[in-house]
């Protein structure tokens, strides 16, 4: 009888997680390009079987992540273990960065990304492609950052937290956290192997998941670190935005933290005003402090709509914020890198306010609505009459009668027939009546003449 053995199961693909050896260097550009061919980027597909293709790109993503956090480390950035007092990194633990001097700031900037990105990176296609490491990462806005006065008295730059929402699954073999996407790819018992299981050895305290981790930044890092005077900046990308809201929509969360957040930059961020329950932290914080930049056609920082919408435009804008362009017409994850000057500089502004005022959003009059293309299909929005909306229809619908009349059939010389009837045809108008009656007759004259004319011929 045949029978398998494990041992006799392909063996799972492995790839060195080092640029050199994979084939790839970073040019003068910062740009990854390949060895043997300097014009081409990164080459996903190197074989037919997807799980090759996959592991591959797992090694290329840990590759750049370490290069990644080797230069935010020469930013004077520092790592830090989740849960905080963590010391053995063979445990599990989340890693996040911030600033080495974090305690001594009078303002910080805490950065919240998208779930599926991994720690310091914005996106892979920028980063791996067109763009290069520096701008499809946070190297580009944390130096930015440091660039920046922490307030119109004070030169200094802000201190930064950079949250890990991606990176939350515990992979015991390789002592590391790593994103939901990187754990289905990691080194599996054979080739064929149906993914990875996450079970409770792969959850880590207090982060489960990224609205778990957004508390634990609250409740845990911030007042860790940051003395409680400490006003705080925030910019969440895609659903980190929409997560940080949904924590500080809660009315004992706001009361806690209204007086220290000085503003919030939602940036490519989709969470419907509608569904936000905290009047205070709508109408007080959103509509005076935050501002939105969305996925857009028009050039980053055209207004869109102001906080209560703009009806005049498809792009989503029920937002409770002024809503801007991010530059950015396709894709989440580029919206940060996109409208990076316009967040940032908005950032500073907020901070140079003068001590003893309160910053708040500007009246924005906003004239944008889409343009009309030439070969746009009609607006069947507008389809009804003025004039007409409202008339009853005099027009009744035709009715297939409940019991149809059968005529003819089985042992009949006549074929079988079913006779249909409207209702609505019984209730014509007299006038009608009497001209289908003069009709009829007609009709039966000149039936009746046809017929005595077939017996004379007879005859």
């Amino acid at each position: 009888m045949f029978r398998r053995l494990w041992s006799g199961l392909p063996a799972d693909p492995h790839f060195p997680a080092d640029l050199e050896k994979l084939g790839y260097f970073i040019n003068e550009e910062d740009e990854i390009r390949s060895i043997e061919n300097p014009d081409n980027y990164f080459k996903y597909f190197i074989s037919r079987n997807s799980r090759w293709n996959d592991r591959q790109r797992f090694a290329m993503n840990q590759a750049i992540q370490n290069e990644v956090h080797k230069r935010l480390e020469k930013l004077d950035m520092k790592k830090y273990l989740l849960p905080i007092g963590t010391k053995d990194p063979s445990k599990p633990h989340i890693p996040i960065f911030v600033s080495r001097d974090l305690a001594f700031k009078k303002r910080i900037v805490v950065i919240f990304g998208e779930s599926m990105q991994d720690l310091g990176i914005l996106a892979h296609r920028i980063l791996g492609g067109a763009g290069g490491i520096n701008k499809g990462s946070l190297v580009s806005i944390v130096s930015e950052l440091q660039k920046q006065r922490t307030s119109s008295t004070d030169p200094s730059p802000p201190g930064i937290i950079l949250a890990n929402m991606g990176e939350l699954i515990w992979w015991p073999e390789g002592k590391r956290a790593i994103s939901r996407s990187a754990f289905d790819n990691a080194p599996a018992k054979s080739a064929v192997h149906n993914g990875n299981l996450i079970t409770k050895k792969n959850m880590v305290e207090g982060n489960e998941n990224s609205k778990l981790h957004v508390h634990y930044v609250f409740d845990k890092v911030i007042p860790h670190f940051v003395k409680d005077n400490v006003g705080i900046d925030i910019i969440g990308v895609g659903d980190g935005a929409d997560y940080v809201e949904q924590y500080l929509d809660l009315p004992v969360v706001w009361k806690i933290w209204k007086n220290r957040i000085n503003c919030l930059a939602l940036v490519g961020g989709l969470q419907p005003v509608w569904e936000l329950r905290s009047e205070e932290f709508v109408n007080e914080f959103l509509k005076k402090k935050a501002r939105a930049y969305v996925t857009c056609l028009e050039p980053a920082g055209i207004p869109l709509s102001g906080p209560e919408g703009n009806p005049k435009t498809t792009t989503f804008t029920s937002l409770g914020c002024p809503v801007f362009s991010s530059g950015e017409p396709h894709y989440t994850e580029v919206t940060l890198i996109a409208s990076a000057g316009h967040v940032l500089d908005w950032l500073q502004e907020v901070a140079m306010t003068p001590e003893g005022e309160d910053y708040e959003n500007p009246i924005f009059h906003i004239a944008y609505a889409d343009p009309i293309q030439p070969d746009d299909d009609p607006d069947w929005s507008k389809w009804k009459d003025d004039e007409v909306e409202g008339e009853q229809d005099d027009k009744e619908e035709a009715q297939i009668k409940i019991e149809p009349e059968e005529i003819g059939g089985e042992g009949s010389e006549e074929p079988r027939l079913v006779l249909v009837t409207n209702p609505a045809s019984n209730q014509v108008g007299e006038g009608e009546k009497e001209e289908d009656g003069q009709k009829n007759d007609d009709a039966s004259e000149k039936a009746e003449e046809g017929g005595k004319k077939g017996d004379e011929d007879k005859k």
